[in-house]
């Protein structure tokens, strides 16, 4: 009787899916899932695997990320792998729901650095220009504020910064007490002369015509540095920010007095002594293994970026505070 009931059970799956269209070789989708067919019946196909995704930017191409995973994007079911068909442009299983979109949205760099990437127009976007660790730029450069920096771009000490300026985390800034001690359209924040804080963006619509969301932040947007105002430069993202690049003072022994050498941007005196050195400026007091006079932090110095230093602090003028 069993024999007899599972042999009818089976007749009546046959000419089902004769009826579905499976009298020949066939693929079709209905709102039960999509099925093989051939002469001994129809098998169900289950939709690809999908990478899980937290925006398109970890997605392979023609797919986006959502709340299903990087998914097919389509125009007609033929576009489409086994498994799926194309509705409202994506490519699901009759039985998924419409997927919903996770392109990777960000208001911050913070929120994307961790994966290499920069906020732009709102989503973390895949930028070359953009680093979360040293390892991430080339020889000779560091990662500084997200950018591979050279050395010429970075500091160490305050002298290398120009006056009024300091070096803290490898970037020159100016201190100030108020706005006061700060260049015109600058504010005093946390002691340090900063760029007045403008309403957030999440978009590039969301700023000027001339303007670029970065960072959560409308920006002017530049080409080359000329592009900007005084103080700042074109970044690599192509928004004009804070430049605290180092300002030489010197780039040649041409540039300095008689018997002075210009290293690193700066007029050196030649020395025998700790003592000639004090004779001749009280900043630049210690004699080095160079036989020229430098800083006490020089002489001292425990770091040159931020990284050198433990938690909490900063890399201040080489001088982990």
């Amino acid at each position: 009787m069993m024999r007899a009931l599972m042999f009818t059970t089976l007749v009546l799956t046959a000419f089902s899916a004769l009826g579905s269209g499976c009298s020949s070789e066939d693929y079709f989708c209905d709102d039960s899932g999509c099925y093989y067919c051939d002469g001994l019946g129809c098998r169900p196909v289950d939709p690809p695997d999908r990478p899980p995704c937290v925006g398109d930017y970890e997605c392979p191409a023609g797919t986006a990320c959502t709340d299903l995973g990087c998914v097919g994007e389509c125009t007609s079911d033929d576009e489409c792998e086994m498994g799926t068909e194309c509705r409202s442009g994506s490519c699901v299983a009759p039985t998924e729901p419409i997927p919903v979109p996770n392109p990777g949205v960000c208001t911050t760099n913070d929120e994307c650095l961790a994966s290499g990437l920069v906020c732009l127009d709102g989503v973390c976007t895949p930028d070359d220009s953009v680093c979360s660790a040293d390892t991430d730029c080339a020889a000779g450069e560091l990662c500084i504020s997200g950018e591979c920096l050279a050395d010429d771009e970075r500091c160490q000490f305050d002298h290398e910064c120009g006056e009024g300026r300091s070096c803290i985390n490898s970037e020159c800034v100016t201190g100030c007490t108020d706005a006061s001690s700060c260049d015109a359209g600058f504010m005093c924040l946390a002691g340090v002369c900063t760029p007045p804080i403008t309403e957030g963006c999440t978009s590039n619509a969301a700023c000027g015509g001339d303007s670029v969301c970065v960072d959560g932040a409308c920006r002017p947007e530049c080409a080359v540095d000329t592009d900007c105002g005084d103080g700042f430069r074109c970044s690599t993202a192509g928004a004009c920010v804070v430049d605290t690049r180092p300002r030489p003072f010197c780039s040649n022994d041409s540039e300095c007095m008689e018997g002075r050498v210009c290293r690193s941007g700066v007029c050196r005196t030649p020395c025998e002594t700790s003592e000639q050195c004090r004779r001749f400026d009280v900043q630049f007091n210690v004699c080095s293994e160079e036989s020229l006079c430098i800083t006490t932090n020089e002489a001292t110095s425990d770091c040159a970026t931020q990284s050198d230093c433990l938690t909490g602090q900063s890399c201040s003028d080489g001088i982990c505070r």
